[in-house]
């Protein structure tokens, strides 16, 4: 089995993923299943939440029942340029996703290494980024190919920008990779200190109720009572706040290659044209650079985002206007 594990993991690296592990799936779905219970029992207010998330989850087995083993591939987008007028807005995880770019290199990539698995006889399920069939982070730390740090946040070596493919396989197989990547600092709590909601409460923990990024996607877009409209800033879609100001995660996002369709929809995603673009052109064109945070029906929730953010620099001018 030694074989057929290296063999995948050369031609995920082959073909061009930046990481590549394989992990046991009965055992990961256990230590699943007991991390979220740590979860809810830390933070107990989260408990619908992860029960929801869990449910399909812990599923899997019975959904796919010849599956043996999990194959977790990483990508780095952080060598993509992000453009300034998107940051501060939009999760960078969101727009720089590959899944919703079939003519690019890296999906180019992703079909590549799933026909050599067919031709190799490996029956295989998912691929997608944020997969429906698995959460991929904590797969990816069991698989060796990084760590998680005091912000939830699974990092590799070149910080937390990357997307995380999983597949699971019919074959018994493990491939664990040697990590050495250096823990957060006892003393730091930078990322705590910048989530201006305490979604962040403690180390290695949240409440996804007081997150922004829950809140601009599945949430609705609408500020909850027991938040401050102000401590959600200027985002949109998502939220990156606790990565950006890791000391971990430095990073200048001005530098670097094209993200393929990016620049064609960088107008399209200033608030005032995200508030008159029509149902039909933000389902083309938006919709599908939330990563599946928002769906297709739900258009509104961008426009709610998006008159936030305008009321907001509304204010911020008329307050400058009379110092």
């Amino acid at each position: 089995m030694k074989d057929i594990a290296k063999d995948i993991h050369d031609q995920a690296l082959k073909v061009g993923f930046e990481g590549c592990g394989i992990i046991p799936l009965l055992p990961y779905i256990e230590e699943y299943k007991a991390q979220v219970g740590k979860r809810m029992e830390n933070v107990p207010e989260s408990k619908q939440f992860y029960e929801n998330l869990a449910g399909s989850f812990i599923k899997t087995p019975q959904v796919y029942p010849w599956a043996k083993s999990l194959i977790v591939c990483t990508t780095y987008f952080g060598k993509y340029k992000f453009p300034k007028s998107l940051q501060g807005r939009y999760g960078k995880a969101f727009l720089l996703s590959t899944d919703p770019t079939p003519n690019g290199n890296e999906y180019k990539r992703k079909t590549s290494f799933e026909q050599w698995l067919l031709d190799n006889g490996i029956r295989f399920a998912g691929g997608e980024q944020h997969s429906s069939i698995l959460p991929m982070r904590l797969a990816a730390v069991r698989a060796g190919l990084g760590i998680f740090r005091k912000n939830n946040f699974f990092y590799g070596e070149k910080g937390s920008w990357y997307s995380i493919d999983g597949y699971l396989i019919d074959k018994e197989c493990e491939y664990i990779n040697e990590t050495r990547i250096r823990p957060c600092a006892e003393k730091c709590n930078i990322c705590q200190r910048e989530c201006k909601t305490k979604a962040l409460s403690a180390p290695y923990s949240m409440n996804p109720g007081l997150c922004v990024s829950f809140w601009t996607t599945f949430g609705g877009g609408y500020v909850p009572p027991f938040l401050k409209e102000e401590d959600f800033g200027e985002w949109i879609c998502g939220c990156d706040m606790c990565q950006d100001r890791c000391p971990h995660n430095r990073h200048n996002w001005d530098d670097g290659e094209d993200f393929p369709g990016l620049d064609e929809i960088v107008e399209l995603l200033e608030p005032e044209n995200i508030i008159n673009a029509s149902d039909e052109e933000l389902i083309e064109k938006v919709i599908p650079k939330t990563d599946h945070h928002i769906p297709p029906e739900k258009t509104e929730i961008l426009r709610v985002n998006a008159r936030r953010v305008i009321e907001r620099l509304r204010c911020k001018s008329q307050t400058s206007s009379l110092a």
